[in-house]
């Protein structure tokens, strides 16, 4: 199904990226015409025949990136999840995978090299631009930054966890106290950003010198109005998620932490990561009761997951062979039936 089909019905769509890596895995497959990745379950000492359709895991995705061109990455997979939002739909785009993988990098970039931009700025290069070439929309944007440490929630923006509690609004789930800030330009969107990420939690990992402990949840909220008749005014509303996952990681493999906060940051991030994959199955699966309040990032993505939200989900990978189990356990991959309906809100007022 194509992503700008107009069915009432679509899927979340699943993208695989994997990182560069000098010395892959032999067990891992890539058949990039089919978005297919098989992985060989029982490794033979050496020569003998192929192995059987059983030995392999089969993953199926919407589309394999093994680039590291930021822009392809971006054209790829962000902008039409950007396009849509500027429309007036709803949209997630979500990194997800193990410690060191690639998720931030993929969200954020390397802000100091100007073509390593990742999806964050670009994604708020293409709405202010879109605020620019079309005045006559008169397009309002607020964004908020929030992080989720441990389970408690923080409004980065105002760098403060006072008061901001999940509520409920219009059967949705909402943050309390969150801020929502009013930009203009983008300069001042990625300004906003920026003294954003100078409070997010990071922590020095043995893979990853500047590794995320946190799940960050980045928000663009839209406002643009379309002049129907002299009298009436269609104002259509949307909001964009930027989601950056911490990194799932197997303690006994990459941790030298034996009982400091590292090591119960890593179990906390495995919990609600489990918790989401949970979540996501209860979907796939189609079942009555789809347990979203076991965790805050399962409560503040459930429009995302199973609502009224276009979801783009970029799944990181690390191809080696060391973390081969990893890449196996990071197996989100293609839901095998809608599980979202997408509407863009429009209020008509005179």
């Amino acid at each position: 199904m194509p992503y700008h089909d107009d069915t009432p019905q679509c899927r979340i769509r699943v993208h695989l990226r994997l990182r560069p890596s000098a010395k892959p895995s032999t067990a891992i497959h890539i058949q990039d015409e089919t978005a297919t990745v098989l992985i060989d379950v029982q490794k033979s000492s050496g020569g003998g025949p192929p192995k059987s359709y059983m030995d392999q895991i089969v993953f199926n995705v919407d589309s394999i990136v093994q680039s590291t061109d930021q822009q392809q990455v971006y054209e790829q997979i962000a902008k039409p999840s950007v396009d849509d939002f500027l429309k007036g739909y709803n949209s997630t785009i979500m990194a997800y995978g193990q410690v060191g993988a690639g998720k931030t990098f993929t969200m954020t970039g390397d802000m100091k090299v100007y073509g390593n931009r990742g999806i964050i700025p670009r994604s708020i290069h293409q709405i202010f631009e879109e605020k620019e070439n079309k005045p006559e929309a008169g397009i309002v944007v607020h964004m908020s930054y929030m992080e989720i440490y441990q389970e408690a929630l923080y409004d980065l923006l105002q760098q403060r966890s006072d008061n901001l509690m999940i509520i409920e609004e219009n059967h949705l789930p909402a943050v309390r106290g969150l801020a929502k800030i009013r930009v203009e330009t983008e300069a001042q969107a990625v300004q906003w950003f920026f003294e954003g990420e100078k409070f997010r939690t990071y922590g020095h990992h043995i893979l990853n010198p500047l590794s995320s402990r946190s799940h960050t949840i980045l928000t663009f909220y839209m406002e643009r109005r379309v002049q129907r008749c002299r009298a009436l005014t269609d104002f259509t509303v949307a909001k964009l998620n930027l989601v950056d996952l911490a990194g799932v990681e197997r303690l006994k493999k990459v941790s030298t932490d034996t009982g400091g906060l590292m090591r119960r940051e890593a179990c906390v991030i495995n919990k609600s990561l489990s918790f989401l994959e949970q979540t996501v199955y209860a979907l796939r699966l189609g079942q009555g009761y789809v347990p979203f309040r076991q965790s805050k990032v399962t409560t503040l993505l459930k429009e995302s997951l199973g609502g009224n939200c276009k979801t783009v989900l970029i799944v990181n990978c690390w191809p080696e062979e060391y973390f081969l189990d990893e890449t196996v356990n990071s197996k989100f991959s293609s839901p095998c039936k809608p599980i979202c309906i997408f509407t863009n809100s429009i209020q008509s007022r005179p």
